[in-house]
């Protein structure tokens, strides 16, 4: 389930994404009373065994299962966070209805690497990659969007306007122009042909963590024409976590 909200009296929409039918909303009925057979098993976050019925307007659920819940991420609150913005960002990049299988894979994937001890950081920013190339805004990574040549080692920035890379000494009509340094450069191509297992295994400097999050956010704020909800929750986490007790 990515997310929830109450409709009518009583009854509560849901966003799932499925492995098949893609991103669909649907209703489930009573499920904010208090003896819902239903409410207990439809939790943002877990994986649910649906029987659905046809609606009018939505599809009805007319029995649920949770599969797995993820308890002990629900239990950290980093990794709720980070949790809450994968499915955050998958709702806003995919559409209804159409079948990606590929992202709900990555999806489970980081759920189940999140409710384990694989470090968050590498887990979000191989997602956001990835979810960018699912939704056919992989960025370019071996040469210059301006003049097409393959990129020189240390004579890089990034575009998220343009869709990648740049070379440093050729000039960018409009838009935003990032820094990229060459491990950061290193590091993107490693992700863009590496699966998640491997991938996740790398571990990021938090310089350079906070590098790729800049680079992959404004690629992905440029794709959704706006900013993540919970991105902003993750930062106020952050600047909780610095201040002096």
């Amino acid at each position: 389930m990515l997310r929830a909200f109450p409709v009518l009296e009583a009854d509560r929409l849901v966003v799932v994404l499925t492995p098949s039918l893609g991103k669909l909303k649907v209703t489930v009925r009573g499920a904010r009373r208090i003896k819902s057979r239903l409410g207990g098993h439809l939790d943002v976050l877990n994986r649910v065994n649906l029987t659905l019925a046809l609606g009018h307007r939505f599809d009805v659920v007319t029995g649920a299962e949770s599969a797995e819940s993820f308890a002990s991420l629900k239990g950290d609150l980093d990794r709720l966070a980070a949790a809450l913005y994968l499915c955050e960002l998958v709702d806003g990049l995919l559409p209804e209805a159409a079948p990606h299988p590929a992202a709900y894979g990555l999806l489970l994937a980081a759920l189940r690497a999140l409710d384990g001890e694989v470090a968050p950081e590498s887990v979000l920013r191989y997602v956001e990659l990835r979810l960018l190339d699912d939704s056919g805004y992989m960025p370019e990574l071996q040469r210059c969007l301006v003049c097409g040549k393959e990129l020189e080692a240390g004579h890089h920035r990034y575009a998220p306007a343009l869709g990648g890379t740049v070379d440093d000494r050729c000039v960018v009509a409009a838009g935003r122009v990032l820094p990229l340094s060459v491990d950061a450069l290193k590091v993107l191509r490693h992700f863009a042909r590496s699966d998640f297992a491997e991938a996740t295994r790398l571990h990021l400097a938090p310089e350079l963590d906070a590098e790729l999050e800049g680079i992959l956010g404004f690629s992905l704020q440029h794709v959704l024409e706006r900013e993540m909800g919970t991105a902003g929750f993750i930062e106020h986490l952050r600047t909780l976590r610095r201040r002096p007790p």
